[in-house]
């Protein structure tokens, strides 16, 4: 099974995204929230967004909330 991840990196200064809230939306007849996170010290969630079942082809969108 596949699963769908994020790895989000500050490059103004060549660091990990830390501490970034995350939200994975899909998109179908309209946009539903199914996924909220927040990067961990390496940037990365510390699970998938999406695995095994709930991983199905679609279109999905990914928020960061990098900014007030």
């Amino acid at each position: 099974m596949g699963k769908l991840t994020t790895h989000v990196l500050d490059t103004s200064q060549g660091l990990p995204g830390r501490g970034i809230p995350v939200r994975l939306f899909e998109i179908s007849n309209h946009r539903q929230l199914i996924v909220e996170a927040v990067t961990n010290d390496d940037g990365r969630c510390d699970a998938p967004l999406l695995d095994g079942d709930r991983f199905h082809p679609g279109t999905y969108e990914l928020e960061f909330s990098v900014d007030d």
